[in-house]
């Protein structure tokens, strides 16, 4: 009787197994699919279509890699949308930070919006580096850490004690990288204005406009009050700030 329920144990382990397989595969095929049509409209100049596609590939089946973003930007920059052409390639750089391609389109497309960021000597270190690689990395040594200490407990040998202090180290390097980058790229909001757009003294229509803001460059967000965000934008070494609707700012970070 045992082994009988052993046996019909490992077929449904079987069965299981074969059925995740087969899903992501599914799931997998999919995507490619309409990735692959996507491709064949932007070389047929459809970028409607091929707009369509990769917009329902990240917002409705949730993909998150950094070339459906970049092949996006692609297809607003050739359909003449340099506001959402920038936002997509800020999203793709953000992943893929080191990604060539994905950087010199976005090199190209802030010269074309004439926009220039002002970056200090830990923004140049960080671009190089992900937000997941950074996580990932402080994680293992923190686990690395702790697996060594263990064995220094039982063993007390001198060679452990020395990786200790390199972990610790590393750590001490790692934490406050970690805790830049996720400010950069979570605590503070960034946006891409999506279309030409007045920013106004106050959050309503009725408020006084005080300077337009063009298409395609960068903000920080302060803080959204209903319809309108108060944003921050820097024009060479002068900071303005005002208030701009929702809907002509696309946020980078989600």
């Amino acid at each position: 009787m045992t082994i009988k329920v052993k046996a019909n144990m490992k077929k449904f382990l079987g069965f299981i197994t074969v059925c995740l397989c087969f899903s992501i595969c599914f799931a997998e095929n999919i995507h490619q699919t309409q990735i692959d049509n996507a491709e064949e409209n932007f070389k047929r100049d459809n970028f409607s279509k091929t707009i369509e596609i990769y917009e329902s590939l990240i917002k409705i089946e949730k993909v998150n890699n950094p070339y459906i973003f970049y092949n996006l930007s692609n297809a607003y920059y050739r359909n003449g949308n340099i506001g959402k052409a920038i936002l997509n390639i800020e999203k793709a750089l953000r992943l893929a930070p080191r990604d060539r391609e994905i950087r010199n389109n976005a090199d190209y497309l802030n010269a074309v919006a004439e926009h220039v960021r002002q970056k200090n000597f830990s923004d140049i270190f960080l671009q190089y580096f992900s937000l997941n690689e950074i996580t990932v990395v402080s994680v293992a040594f923190v686990i690395l850490l702790f697996a060594v200490l263990s064995l220094f407990i039982i063993k007390r040998k001198p060679i452990l004690k020395k990786t200790m202090i390199v972990l610790v180290v590393f750590l001490i390097i790692c934490i406050p990288l970690f805790a830049l980058k996720v400010y950069n790229e979570i605590v503070l909001k960034e946006a891409v204005v999506l279309y030409t757009s007045d920013v106004r003294s106050g959050p309503s229509e009725n408020d006084t406009d005080i300077f337009t803001i063009p298409a395609g460059k960068v903000v920080s967000v302060i803080v959204k009050s209903g319809d309108w965000n108060n944003i921050k934008v820097r024009y060479g070494n002068e900071s303005l700030t005002g208030w701009i609707e929702n809907k002509a700012i696309g946020n980078i970070n989600g």
